[in-house]
């Protein structure tokens, strides 16, 4: 599923687009764009902490790459720019145990809602037109949920956490290719820098509740692949 957006952006140039592009209206100030969007993190984990004596060292954590529902906003403020705002259905995201808490395997799970806001500068060249944008993400977190092989791992009987909301830069680059009737295809790259801190409370029998946290750069690369309508 990962060759997914490559491929189509590969295909794009050589299904008729050229033939198509004298026919579409792109000269508007509304876009909107959805599609397929390819998530692949690029994490950086800190160590697990936690009171003096309760936690080992060296427990890290992994993501498990994910995917979504890409929703993507453009009012063009002239022929050459744009502001975008984007976001998409909030993905589950799966947390693995990593370094010495690596045969844990799967020890939690959140959603992540992650808009960001643009500002993009255009290219026109006829049948493609390429665009550059950098601008702010902001992320928060829900639906939290911690597994029963971390809680067991730590001689607890039931574990929360809480994730702190990420504000971070954006970049995308992009091409769009019109299409006929005021439709255009679309294909993107786009990085996110978020960074979070994780906060885990284990109920620990003799020792009440154990705070332990764990600070966490995901940095996603997000791939998409679009429609889009002009008006």
């Amino acid at each position: 599923m990962k060759k997914l957006p490559l491929a189509l952006a590969m295909a794009f140039p050589f299904v008729g687009v050229p033939a198509l592009a004298g026919e579409a209206d792109t000269d508007t100030d509304h876009i909107v764009r959805i599609g397929y969007a390819d998530i692949r993190f690029n994490v950086d984990s800190g160590e697990l902490a936690g009171p003096p004596g309760t936690t080992p060292p060296g427990v890290t954590v992994a993501v498990r790459d994910t995917a979504t529902l890409a929703l993507v906003y453009e009012y063009r403020l002239s022929k050459a720019w744009s502001l975008v705002a984007q976001a998409g259905t909030p993905p589950t995201i799966e947390m693995e145990g990593d370094g010495a808490a690596a045969a844990l395997g799967k020890v939690g799970s959140v959603k992540a809602w992650f808009p960001a806001l643009l500002i993009a500068y255009n290219f026109d060249f006829h049948w493609i037109k390429p665009y550059v944008g950098a601008g702010l993400n902001y992320t928060w977190f829900s639906e939290e949920a911690v597994t029963p092989a971390y809680t067991r791992a730590f001689g607890g009987t039931a574990s929360d956490a809480e994730l702190e909301d990420a504000a971070g830069a954006v970049v995308k680059l992009g091409a769009e290719f019109p299409l006929a009737d005021r439709w255009s295809a679309g294909v993107s790259y786009s990085r996110y820098w978020v960074s979070t801190t994780a906060e885990v409370t284990t109920h620990t029998p003799g020792l009440g509740d154990v705070r332990r946290s764990i600070d966490v750069d995901a940095d996603p690369d997000v791939f998409s692949v679009t429609l889009g309508y002009h008006f």
